[in-house]
């Protein structure tokens, strides 16, 4: 399932793009590791990619995790490419 990610700078503020629903978690993690003071995550940009849950969810199940079109892991790779993708900026 392709997911699109996008970011932007604004001065000392990021904006971070993702096609998916993520989980809180994800975004939290970007936030985290995002080189600069603001990031900002938006979820359903450029794109519909369903939900995006992180691998710990999918032990427990549940409407998200079933309905996910991803794998466990993906969520750990986006957070590392939107991570890669901030750097860059």
């Amino acid at each position: 399932m392709p997911l699109t990610i996008t970011v932007a700078r604004l001065g000392d503020v990021a904006f971070v793009g993702l096609s998916a629903e993520v989980f809180n978690e994800i975004g939290r993690a970007i936030k985290k590791a995002s080189p600069l003071q603001h990031t900002v995550i938006i979820t359903h940009c450029n794109g519909g990619s369903g939900y995006l849950p992180n691998s710990a969810a999918y032990e427990g199940g549940g409407y998200e995790v079933q309905s996910s079109r991803f794998a466990p892991g993906a969520a750990e790779q986006a957070i590392e490419e939107a991570a890669r993708m901030l750097r860059e900026l």
